[in-house]
């Protein structure tokens, strides 16, 4: 039985899982869409929803809230300093920083969604996996 089960474990230890669901969260807010099984949008999709949340009230303690998220601790632990990008230079670069993707949470995404309350994203089933028939899904956000 399934009994006061929070989260879905997806076939994966505790820290791969963790990482898992970064990546998609920090995909999902590069790109606006993340397409994958549909359990794994599923987790990720209250991650996403939180992090709309708190970047909409642009303050410093979100931020940094944010910046726990998508930037990890591969900045901190290296001591050295991450330099942040210019806005033209962001959709120009493949390799986005943390940092970058705070910049563009609270610039770009969080201000479309600042009448809202709540419900940013849409899960679409788009069928099934060809290797292991498992069910896909498009993550994306409303409009």
């Amino acid at each position: 039985m399934r009994h006061r089960t929070q989260h879905r474990k997806l076939g994966l230890p505790s820290d791969q899982r963790k990482h898992l669901l970064t990546n998609l969260v920090r995909q999902m807010v590069m790109h606006g869409r993340v397409h994958t099984t549909l359990y794994r949008a599923k987790e990720v999709r209250p991650l996403v929803e939180r992090l709309v949340t708190t970047a909409k009230s642009d303050t410093l303690h979100a931020r940094r809230l944010a910046r726990r998220v998508l930037v990890g601790h591969s900045a901190r632990q290296t001591g050295r300093r991450v330099k942040l990008m210019k806005p033209s230079e962001l959709e120009a670069r493949s390799l986005i920083t943390g940092e970058d993707l705070v910049k563009h949470l609270f610039d770009k995404v969080a201000p479309r969604f600042k009448d809202r309350n709540g419900g940013y994203t849409r899960i679409v089933r788009t069928g099934y996996r060809r290797g292991d028939a498992a069910p896909t899904a498009l993550l994306t956000f409303v409009e």
